[in-house]
């Protein structure tokens, strides 16, 4: 499949010592210099960024698997490895190796995307006139993916854009320019909230730019349909503005991008009959990207599938209320598990139905993670982004619009979204009147439409689960939680994010690795760790 081409210099950020650096520079500066030089090569450096992605320390799982278990979603068995081990009980340190590997990855992406964007003229300059638009479409799609990275390096190691009234708190290194020489090693600081979320926008911005409007991905000269949802096009992009908007709570630009995504009419929801067949078929009706997975090119036993599979390492495990079974002082009852939060004709309850954990002394009767499951071929593609998010991102800023605004219009309007994602998911939406599980529209400026709010967040939870989203959802929304830390001897803990000071709230966000705090004198740790 895609293999990177272009092994740029990582800077203090991806390695232990200068003689690393010394090391590896000779062979980077050649290969950079070469890659630039031929359509070809600069189309191999573009595939490299989506094959980089697929590593398993980032969405081939690590950044599906950590948000889901730190949240209230996920548990291990108490028959595991030494996979997630301090996450799982919320212990996780600055030596975690899980940490080390997803930071690096992340920032070996946004290094060989600056590279890209850092060659614009040489790729314009080697494109014939009938590749000019292909040329454009390549640096669009490195903007596009290192706005992907720098947001989702900003949500697992920096505090939510909200946690400060103007964004001033630390959140991750903004490298923007590849490095090439030895003189221009540089040992980046922490950018501010703020400023990591505006860069991330202004990619955005460049990456619209130069995309195909209509949404095609150029491949070799013609347009590709087999690429439309694996490669960053106008509407993947567009999805990802709606995504970070929902983060900046800029509500009207999430309004805004969801719906020109909605309108383009290229997706539409699973249906609640086909819907946990669709979701594992690569390329299905509803995805707007997908990382790639095939029986060549996978990452074996070490992806999320083989992790979640009874027939692999199956370690995850569902939450399901009969986990409390040890309180914190809080009253459980209180905090719904995965699980539990499904009605009984939720189609989506099927990700996460009750099985035996496959293992000597494992748990029975649990909810076993079911939306990758694929380890004869490993034909399931990651899913990063979808429609149904869409319809709820709208939903929910239509909603705080209302609020804001007391506009039952705009709250009326998000019901319709959030109602039809609850219709395409309920089996039996064709067989009684369906009024019984829709949301009445409640009066706004109210404590009920605070709650309306609330159940959104809950139905983005259910639709999303297993995902990589929850963990972000509660930090967003500060929603306090109960993390169960097994699945058979469970031992249940109250996030509250009143107390942001205390050791368990700390660590609803990853620590910078250690190496990176010893090694760049510019670099603060997070609190708590």
């Amino acid at each position: 499949m895609r293999k990177s081409l272009i092994l740029v210099v990582t800077v203090s950020l991806l390695v232990a010592c200068n003689k690393d650096f010394l090391d590896v520079k000779p062979q980077q500066s050649v290969l950079i210099e070469d890659v630039f030089s031929q359509m070809s090569t600069s189309r191999a450096a573009v595939n490299g960024l989506y094959s980089l992605m697929q590593s398993y320390s980032y969405y081939g799982r690590d950044a599906m698997v950590i948000p889901e278990v730190i949240s209230d979603n996920v548990t291990r068995s108490v028959r595991t490895g030494n996979r997630y081990t301090g996450m799982n009980t919320m212990t996780h340190t600055a030596t975690d190796a899980n940490v080390s590997r997803m930071w690096n990855q992340m920032y070996q992406v946004a290094t060989n995307a600056n590279a890209i964007i850092a060659n614009e003229d040489n790729i314009k300059k080697i494109a014939t006139s009938l590749e000019q638009a292909e040329a454009a479409q390549l640096v669009g799609e490195a903007y596009a993916i290192r706005a992907m990275v720098y947001f989702d390096l900003a949500k697992f190691f920096g505090r939510p854009l909200n946690f400060t009234a103007d964004g001033s708190h630390l959140c991750v290194p903004l490298v923007l320019k590849p490095v090439t020489k030895i003189e221009e090693v540089v040992f980046p600081a922490r950018n501010t909230a703020a400023e990591v979320y505006a860069q991330i926008e202004k990619d955005i911005t460049e990456a619209l730019k130069r995309l195909p409007v209509d949404g095609g991905v150029i491949n070799s000269g013609s347009v590709s349909n087999a690429m439309f949802r694996t490669r960053m096009n106008r509407w993947g992009v567009t999805a990802l503005r709606a995504r970070v908007a929902v983060f900046r709570e800029d509500w009207p630009t999430a309004v805004a991008a969801a719906t020109e995504v909605i309108n383009s009419g290229r997706y539409s929801l699973y249906s609640f009959g086909s819907m946990l067949q669709d979701f594992r078929t690569q390329n299905s009706a509803e995805s707007i990207f997908e990382v790639v997975n095939n029986s060549n090119d996978n990452p074996g036993t070490d992806s999320y599938a083989y992790l979640s599979s009874q027939q692999g390492y199956g370690e995850l495990l569902g939450t399901i209320t009969s986990m409390n079974s040890r309180s914190t002082g809080a009253t459980l009852s209180t905090f719904r598990s995965l699980y539990d939060a499904y009605s009984a004709t939720d189609v989506r309850r099927g990700f996460v139905a009750l099985g035996n954990r496959n293992a000597l002394g494992g748990e029975t009767n649990v909810p076993l993670c079911l939306k990758y499951v694929n380890i004869t071929t490993y034909l399931e593609n990651i899913k990063v982004m979808r429609i149904a998010e869409m319809y709820l991102s709208r939903g929910e800023a239509l909603a705080r619009l209302a609020i804001a605004n007391n506009d039952i219009a705009q709250l009326t309007a998000s019901l319709v979204d959030i109602n039809l994602i609850r219709k395409s998911r309920d089996t039996s939406s064709n067989t009684r009147p369906y009024a019984a599980s829709l949301l009445a529209t409640p009066p706004v400026g109210t404590l009920r439409a605070t709650a309306y709010v609330d159940s959104i967040i809950v139905e983005r939870r259910k639709e999303l689960a297993l995902e990589g989203q929850r963990l972000f959802d509660l930090n967003r929304t500060r929603t306090n939680f109960v993390k169960i830390s097994s699945g058979g001897n469970a031992t249940s803990r109250l996030i509250n994010y009143s107390t942001s000071t205390s050791t368990l709230t700390q660590r609803t966000i990853l620590p910078i690795p250690l190496t990176q705090v010893q090694n760049n004198p510019n670099m603060v740790q997070n609190p708590g760790f």
